[in-house]
């Protein structure tokens, strides 16, 4: 008798075919929430695909119907943009029930590919499948059937993650640690803004019935070579992952050969790397070498296509920018020199791209001469003036760097343009510190928008972990995700 489930496309639990269709159980009692997993992302993804064609149907016969064009409906109308727009966010993991469907970076890479859907989707309804058709359906109702599906899409999954967070909350991340990388890792993670139960494992067996980083935290279980049993004995914990913070050195084989199976199976096991980069946004610093820019897997960002496109529109913002601005830039600068006094702007020696210095402008926040003293300005800062503490609330005091665009000196998005003072004991006190400027440096950044500003060296080395996480993934989702925070940032007056 053939279960409900085999049916389905998935086998039952505790088995999977094997060859010649016979079946055999998995090792370790694993594959109970393992085959589950599986079929809990298919059937999200059909869901999700069900629900989006329902939701193009309904918007573009619903728009069709009230302004009396429902007879000039055909076929591919209805069929060619959900068609185009289900293939391109799929490409971003709009289908994968994994998906942080609330994030920032979720909404930018949505709306980047409805955008970039509407033309092809466009081209081939009303050049191709529709040439010497005749009369065709308003590209009005087509272009605003467009922009409501994506925003209604996007709101349908985002209440998907808060409608399931209480499921989310029960499923559980079983870490394996080291010595050198578990409490590093248990730091970070209190760090986040996640809250998982956490069951630890080690490759030492030294560290067994100890507390991961000492104090209140977590005991450590068990040893990581009884993963099997550990799954047998915790049916009750839906684990969403397996994090290796631990040298891959110390894993023996059969446990490598248990993981490989695990990862293949839709349990997904991450590298500490990986998991800082699609959990945290960063990079772990202590994981990064000399050979890091050959190693990892991302575009040479000068050379590539993307960079060239940057480049444009930088230019071209900055300078719409400049002449659509030029009225606040006059009522800032007679602000200032009503209320402080001159200079209007400060003007400073900073790193740029390639470690070349240029000359960054600002309009002048702080008493002329106070950046002989502290280097950093902190929190309640009593140099900074009165219109100061406004301009840099608002970061209005940024947009002057909006000339530095136009040069060419800086981007719109980069890392942080450092002071050449600042930059040189940076360089001594932290290693590898010259990757940053390895693009240009921006007015705003990755690490601008998702650490407070920095003053101390431990603070650096925090933004120098997003930044680096920057030059790594750079594209136009990330940035496009940065343009959103900082939105966020100067509405809320995140600003310092």
């Amino acid at each position: 008798m053939i279960s409900s489930a085999h049916v389905n496309g998935c086998p039952p639990p505790d088995q999977e075919e094997g060859e010649r269709g016979v079946l055999h159980p998995l090792p370790g009692g694993l594959s109970k929430n393992i085959l589950h997993g599986r079929c809990g992302v298919m059937r999200f993804a059909f869901f999700a695909l069900l629900a989006d064609l329902v939701l193009w149907v309904v918007i573009y016969l619903g728009i069709s119907y009230f302004t009396g064009s429902y007879n000039l409906i055909k076929l591919n109308a209805v069929a060619v943009p959900i068609l185009v727009l289900m293939s391109a966010l799929s490409l971003i993991g709009s289908y994968r029930i994994r998906t942080d469907f609330a994030s920032l970076r979720y909404a930018s890479e949505h709306l980047i590919a409805c955008i970039l859907a509407y033309p092809l989707a466009a081209f081939i309804q009303y050049v191709i499948t529709s040439y010497g058709s005749g009369v065709l359906s308003s590209r009005a109702i087509y272009t605003a059937s467009f922009f409501i599906f994506c925003g209604l899409s996007l709101l349908v999954r985002r209440w998907f993650w808060f409608a399931s967070s209480e499921i989310r909350s029960q499923e559980g991340l079983l870490v394996i640690v080291d010595e050198e990388y578990g409490s590093i890792f248990y730091r970070d993670y209190l760090r986040s803004e996640q809250h998982q139960k956490l069951l630890f494992l080690t490759t030492s067996p030294s560290m067994i019935g100890k507390r991961i980083a000492g104090g209140d935290s977590p005991v450590i279980e068990g040893e990581a070579s009884q993963l099997g049993s550990v799954f047998r004995s915790n049916e009750a914990i839906d684990f969403q992952g397996i994090v290796i913070a631990s040298k891959i050195s110390h894993l023996d084989a059969e446990l490598m050969s248990l993981l490989s199976l695990v990862h293949f199976k839709n349990m997904p096991v991450y590298t500490l790397e990986l998991f800082y980069e699609q959990f945290w946004d960063r990079v772990l610093l202590r994981l990064i070498g000399p050979r890091w820019p050959f190693e990892v897997n991302f575009v040479l960002v000068q050379n590539s296509i993307y960079s060239t496109v940057k480049r444009f529109w930088d230019f071209f913002i900055a300078l719409f920018a400049l002449l659509l601005l030029s009225p606040l830039f006059l009522l800032i600068a007679l602000a200032i020199r009503i209320v402080d006094g001159a200079p209007i702007f400060y003007s400073q020696l900073r790193i740029g791209i390639y470690q070349h210095p240029f000359i960054l402008h600002k309009f002048r926040t702080m008493r002329v001469g106070s950046d002989q003293q502290d280097r950093y300005t902190r929190e309640g800062d009593s140099r900074v003036t009165r219109i100061g503490s406004f301009l840099r609330k608002t970061r209005l005091d940024e947009l002057p760097q909006l000339w530095n665009v136009l040069l060419g000196d800086m981007s719109m998005i980069g890392p942080r343009a450092e002071w050449v003072k600042l930059v040189a004991d940076y360089e001594k006190e932290i290693p590898h510190y010259h990757f940053r400027h390895l693009v240009k440096p921006g007015i705003t950044g990755w690490a601008q928008v998702n650490y407070p500003y920095g003053a101390s060296l431990e603070d650096t080395l925090e933004k120098l972990s997003y930044d680096l996480h920057y030059i790594r993934n750079f594209s136009m989702r990330l940035d496009a995700e940065v343009v959103l925070k900082t939105l966020y940032v100067i509405f809320f007056g995140k600003g310092q």
